[in-house]
């Protein structure tokens, strides 16, 4: 996608916007949201609402509870293996039998959670926290927000939903229903829905490469393409809606009237990333974040430029 493109608006009064953070999913590919949210709060800049699927959801709520160090420390020092492991023996004759639904045993995942959740500070955080999933009965894509979630024990099968990677991860029923999944083939950047909550400014912190010119060698890697894709066209999709929304308002159309322009910043890897969604390694997790935060300060010098022009 390319990141030198913005939608040029800004709010019509002289009171502080209303800003919106989205994070996608991307796996592995986590820690570069890391970096540019480093860079992004190292400019000042705060947010009202943080809106995240898959990874990106827990980044988001790592990021509510007011922990961005915290987030920082977990992804420089967790590995693969504390996220999920090989099913045992009665897992696999379970999956072989039908009665298992991921091949990956993400026990480690929820224990992870569980000691770092913090139910209290997420409903007293200035930031409003979202996230998506698909259930695999009904095919209904949900946004559910913390005001929805009233146990740590809610807010941990929300969370395990929206990161279980089809097929990798197993669904998780939500309010004991349903077999929920990450909402990312759906609705990977959830935009629409900070729009509607009166966000001003939307930063969209995006984990497939803006570029690839590297054919995939095995099958692994062809199923990481197909869902790199799929991110990249709903990606796409909410941006353009977003521009779409601001061309009615600049046009003055009767549907718009009483609405305002969004100022959109998209922020990408611009060069490939060397993990895959399930792979997560100290080393590779410091360099993303590395690369997140020196591209994520070098875009927001181009945008301040590219908005000082347009004055």
């Amino acid at each position: 996608m390319e990141q030198t493109q913005e939608i040029v608006n800004a709010p019509s009064n002289e009171q502080k916007p209303v800003r919106a953070l989205i994070l996608p999913g991307g796996g592995g590919r986590g820690a570069y949201q890391v970096g540019v949210i480093k860079a992004l709060f190292e400019r000042g800049l705060e947010f009202d609402m943080a809106f995240g699927t898959s990874i990106g959801g827990i980044n988001a709520t790592l990021l509510a509870q007011g922990q961005i160090k915290r987030l920082e420390e977990l992804w420089c020092s967790i590995k693969s293996s504390d996220i999920f492991s090989l099913p045992s023996a009665p897992q696999i004759g379970r999956l072989i039998l039908g009665h298992k639904l991921g091949l990956l045993d993400t026990n480690p995942l929820e224990a992870l959670l569980r000691r770092e959740l913090d139910l209290n500070k997420l409903k007293k955080s200035n930031m409003k926290i979202g996230w998506c999933t698909t259930d695999l009965c009904s095919l209904e894509t949900r946004f559910i927000t913390i005001d929805d979630i009233f146990s740590t024990n809610e807010l941990l099968d929300v969370l395990m939903a929206t990161s279980a990677i089809p097929m990798a991860f197993p669904p998780r029923h939500i309010h004991g229903s349903g077999l929920w999944v990450d909402g990312g083939l759906v609705r990977n950047t959830p935009m629409e829905m900070a729009v509607n909550l009166g966000a001003d400014e939307v930063y969209m912190v995006l984990l497939h490469p803006q570029q690839i010119n590297v054919c995939p060698v095995n099958m692994f890697e062809v199923l990481v393409r197909c869902l790199d894709i799929v991110l990249d066209a709903s990606a796409r999709k909410e941006v353009h809606s977003i521009e779409l929304y601001n061309r009615l308002i600049a046009g003055g159309s009767e549907e718009s009237r009483g609405r305002k322009n969004v100022k959109v910043r998209v922020f990408q890897p611009r060069k490939p990333v060397n993990t895959t969604l399930l792979e997560i390694d100290p080393e590779r997790s410091r360099k993303l974040i590395m690369q997140g935060y020196n591209e994520g300060c070098e875009l927001l010098d181009l945008y301040d430029k590219t908005e000082h022009l347009q004055v």
